[in-house]
């Protein structure tokens, strides 16, 4: 009685294990830059994406402080385990709050 039982608890353990979302081994690191902040996606040791800049702002602009860097970072890690494009747009900025300046053409 109690053989069918262990059986039954066993192939219930591999099931849930194989369903599992796999880990993609992704770290996020925080670079410092001449002006700022950017960040890495690190993905078994090695540089996947590197970012020193604010994604979606035209321009050289660079986050103001690491919280802001490590936010985006986050949304873009997030995105990956979703399978989808890891680009950020501005109105995903915004709503994290990411200090930009829009600059002006004269």
């Amino acid at each position: 009685m109690t053989r069918p039982f262990w059986k039954l608890l066993f192939l219930i353990g591999l099931i849930s294990i194989s369903c599992q979302k796999k880990d993609n081994n992704l770290d996020i690191k925080i670079t410092k830059q001449t002006t700022g902040f950017g960040y890495q996606i690190i993905k078994n040791k090695k540089t996947f994406i590197n970012q020193p800049y604010i994604p979606a702002i035209p321009g050289e602009q660079t986050f103001k402080d690491s919280l802001q860097a490590r936010k985006t970072a986050e949304l873009v890690i997030k995105k990956i385990g979703n399978s989808s494009f890891p680009r950020i747009s501005v109105n995903e900025l915004d709503s994290m709050k990411i200090e930009y300046e829009i600059q002006k053409f004269q």
